[in-house]
């Protein structure tokens, strides 16, 4: 394997064996290195951990309640501006996408709803205000009371305020 005089020929392979032999060297010494050091390393650990644990703990707290309001006023700001469409549609997608997640869903919500009752003696729905468990209702009306049976005179005065 030699070369020309413009390319210098390539240095021989390195030993496998030698080379094995640095890494396994290489690798002791990194672990002794590392036992040696970590008594210092732990102390140091838990003085930091100690010193910050509880404002980190505390930031966490706020920033994820800062989160959850954000999300539910904007949830709010949606629904008062685009009215239940916006829930139903959400329902529809959420079908569309998995029948089997949405009747399971439905599914875990009847359960979960029923649990409560049985667990506090009354219908989750009765601990909010009616407009607030659902949606606004319009009273019945009987759209198809008077057909047939009084063609030729109507009353109309049906819905009006006498």
């Amino acid at each position: 394997m030699g070369g020309s005089p413009s390319i210098p020929s390539p240095p021989p392979p390195p030993d496998p064996a030698a080379v094995a032999q640095a890494n396994a060297e290489a690798y002791k010494l990194n672990i002794a290195t590392y036992l040696e050091k970590s008594p210092e390393l732990a102390a140091m650990e838990n003085k930091l951990r100690a010193q910050y644990m509880p404002q980190q703990r505390s930031l966490e707290r706020q920033l994820s309640a800062l989160d959850q309001q954000a999300a539910t006023l904007a949830s709010l700001q949606n629904e008062r501006q685009f009215g239940s469409q916006r829930t139903l549609e959400g329902l529809r997608r959420s079908y569309e996408q998995s029948p089997q997640a949405y009747a399971l869903n439905r599914g875990l919500g009847d359960q979960m709803t029923r649990q409560f009752g049985r667990l506090y003696g009354e219908s989750p729905y009765a601990s909010v205000e009616p407009d607030v468990a659902f949606a606004p209702r319009l009273a019945p009306t009987d759209i198809y009371g008077t057909i047939g049976s009084d063609i030729s005179n109507p009353d109309l005065t049906v819905g009006t305020t006498k």
